[in-house]
Parts: structure tokens; C-alpha cells; sequence
């Protein structure tokens, strides 16, 4: 995708309720989605448009999910590479003292 890209992340309950708000999406059109896992559910954009957006965070309300992240295509995943990196030099920091002892 270009630049600009924005993403709507879904977390659903069960395969079952990502399925039917898939269903759904395929009804409008605007955006590309992709089946991130068995509960997971991006709905990529080309560029911000709030009214799809909106739609978009509807549709995953009503079929029992949530907005996990919304923001640039990409961002989620740079937070979580950070958060992980951070937990791993704090177990690191740990053995380390543990070793001192």
C-alpha cells in the first residue's frame, strides 16, 4: 500500500463472529482486509477515511469484536516489536542480577 495507509484492527471472540463481520465487509467496498489469525481481522485503507472507518468499527461491534488499534498501517506492529523488546531486556536485567548474587 502507499504512503498515508491507515489500519483498523479487530479482535473477535470466536472464528464464528470474525466470519460474519467478514461477511459484512465484503458488502462495502473502499478498504482491503486481511485474516491476521483465528480471532484477528485487519481492514486496511489507502488512505483515512473516517465515514469507512466508522463503518468499520460498527461492523465489528455488532459481530462481537473490538477495535483492537486504528492508526498508520504498520504502527501495531512497531508498538508490539518495542513492547516485546523492552519485556526481553527486562528478563535479560533480571538474569543478570540473579547471576550476581
Amino acid at each position: 500500500m502507499m504512503a498515508g495507509a491507515w489500519e483498523v484492527r479487530g479482535l473477535f471472540g470466536n472464528e464464528y463472529a470474525m466470519e460474519q463481520a467478514i461477511e459484512e465487509l465484503k458488502k462495502h467496498q473502499g478498504f482491503e482486509w486481511a485474516v491476521l489469525d483465528r480471532r484477528n481481522l485487519s481492514v486496511r485503507f489507502a488512505r483515512r477515511d473516517r465515514d469507512s472507518e466508522e463503518m468499520v468499527k460498527r461492523t465489528f461491534e455488532m459481530n462481537h469484536g473490538y477495535v483492537e488499534h486504528q492508526g498508520p498501517l504498520g504502527e501495531y506492529d512497531d508498538l508490539r516489536r518495542k513492547e516485546k523488546q523492552k519485556k526481553l531486556e527486562k528478563e535479560a536485567e533480571k538474569k543478570r542480577r540473579a547471576a550476581k548474587k
